[in-house]
This record gives C-alpha cells, structure tokens and sequence, in this order.
C-alpha cells in the first residue's frame, strides 16, 4: 500500500504543470486587462524603459514629453542632428503642438510648459556646441526636432530665450552642431 505522503507526490508531479500554467495565464490577462483600462482611462503610467521620464502635458495626440533633456550621469547630452534623429526626438508637428495648446511661463533662470492638464515641464539655458567642439554658452535653449525633408545641411531645431518675455522659434540649424536632446513618446 502506497504511503499518502507517497501518493501526494506523485500527484504533485502530474498536475503542477498544468495548475501553473492555468495560474501564469490567468496573471498575465489579468495585468493585460488592468493595463488596456488604465490607457483607456489615460491613468499616468511611469513608462521608462531608459532612466527618462516622461509627462503628460494632456496634449490631445496623446504625445508625453520628457521631463527633462536626456543626460549621461549629470550631464546634458549633446548630439549632432544625424545622431539625435536615431532617438525619438519630437517632430515638427508634435513641436508645433506644444507650442500652441500650452501655456508658457517664466521664473527667472526657467521657462515653464504648462499643458492643458496642468502638468508642466521646463526649460532651461542649454547653449549648444559648435562644430569646433566649443560649447557655445548662450541665454538660449535648444533641442532638435526631426524634419519630414532634409535640406542638406540644415535641420530644424527649436530655439527659446526669456527674460522679462519669451521668444520661440524653430529656425534652420546647421546639422553638424551639437544640440541638447529631447524625447517625446506616445501612449
């Protein structure tokens, strides 16, 4: 006669593959299903993949743009146009948006986005580095946007300076120049 102890380990051996299995799948439609909810409801998820952080500006694309400029340690990141196009670098269109749906606001050393929602970003003085690798330190930020259509040299960037009003554009740039990054993602 078999032992009970002897006999629950044969069942346990015949049957955990499947109980696993059945509790693995139900785990994972459950989180599925939390997470479709959660981006129907627009709840703010962390979405990092990389140490960036993104913001919900309440933008009505749905685009999040990163809290700050991309950094490697403590410092910015400066990429020339070809490299920084690799990266998800805001179009001109999702610029475009947040430019016009946003309040601006200034304090002093920083301009403040401040989207729909209420939630904001900010801008600080980033100058840039010329080709010469000189870090031009400038009363000015920066930060590229992709162009549908190369023009040769010349890229589009943005360009933002404040004192006492702001003033921003976004200007051809010489693609050769080494601008901060700044990333933008969708939901």
């Amino acid at each position: 006669m078999i032992e009970l102890n002897e006999k629950a380990g044969i069942y346990a051996e015949e049957n955990v593959l499947s109980v696993l299995k059945e509790a693995f799948a139900k785990v994972y439609a459950d989180g599925y299903r939390d997470g479709y909810k959660d981006c129907q409801d627009h709840v703010s998820v962390n979405l990092r993949i990389s140490n960036t952080e993104y913001v919900d500006l309440g933008l009505p694309s749905g685009t999040l743009w990163s809290s700050s400029y991309e950094r490697i340690g403590e410092e910015r990141l400066y990429l020339p146009y070809d490299k920084a196009k690799e990266m998800n670098i805001p179009s001109e269109n999702q610029w475009l948006e947040l430019r016009k749906e946003c309040r601006w606001s200034i304090d002093s050393d920083k301009l403040y986005c401040i989207g729909p929602n209420g939630n904001s970003i900010h801008f600080e003085e980033t100058g840039y580095i010329s080709v010469k690798k000189n870090k031009e330190l400038t009363a000015w930020s920066f930060f590229w946007i992709k162009n549908e259509e190369e023009n040769g040299n010349e890229c589009y960037s943005v360009k933002m300076s404040w004192n006492t009003a702001y003033d921003i554009k976004s200007y051809s740039t010489f693609r050769g120049y080494n601008l901060p990054i700044r990333l933008v993602r969708n939901y």
